[in-house]
C-alpha cells in the first residue's frame, strides 16, 4: 500500500467540481491534502471529494475534512464527500461527523439537480 496521496479534479462545472482522492489520508498526508483542496476551493467553492480511492483515513484525515468543510462554508460554498469507503463511513458515524458533512453515494450523484446527501451510517442509502 502506497503512503502517497493524490488529488485530481475529475469534473468541473462553473464553481462546482469533483476531485478524486487516492492513497492514504493520515497524519503524514493530511497537510498536503489540506493545502491542495484549499487551492481548488479558491476556484471551485462547491467541491465534492470522491474518496473511493482512499485506502485508509485516521483521525488527522477526518479533522482535515472537517476543517476543509468549514473553509468551504466560509467561502460561501460546500464541501461534500462521495463514494466513501466503509472504514471512513464508520468513522463518520461513530464521531457524528456524518451529520456535519454532506455525503453522496456516488460522485455522479453530487452533480445531479436537486441533490441531497445522506448519513453514511444509513444502511438504506444507495451505494
Amino acid at each position: 500500500m502506497s503512503n502517497d496521496l493524490h488529488l485530481s479534479i475529475t469534473e468541473a462545472r462553473g464553481g462546482a467540481a469533483i476531485a478524486t482522492v487516492t492513497g492514504v489520508l493520515d497524519l503524514h498526508t493530511a497537510p498536503a491534502l489540506h493545502e491542495q483542496v484549499i487551492g481548488v476551493l479558491a476556484t471551485h467553492p462547491d467541491l465534492t471529494l470522491d474518496l473511493s480511492g482512499v485506502a485508509f483515513c485516521d483521525s488527522s484525515g477526518l479533522n482535515t475534512l472537517l476543517r476543509l468543510h468549514r473553509h468551504a462554508q466560509g467561502l460561501g460554498g460546500t464541501l461534500a464527500l462521495a463514494d466513501v469507503p466503509d472504514q471512513i463511513g464508520r468513522m463518520l458515524t461513530i464521531t457524528g461527523a456524518g451529520h456535519v458533512l454532506t455525503v453522496f453515494a456516488t460522485a455522479a450523484e453530487a452533480f445531479r439537480p436537486g441533490r441531497s446527501g445522506s448519513d453514511p451510517g444509513d444502511p438504506h442509502r444507495p451505494r
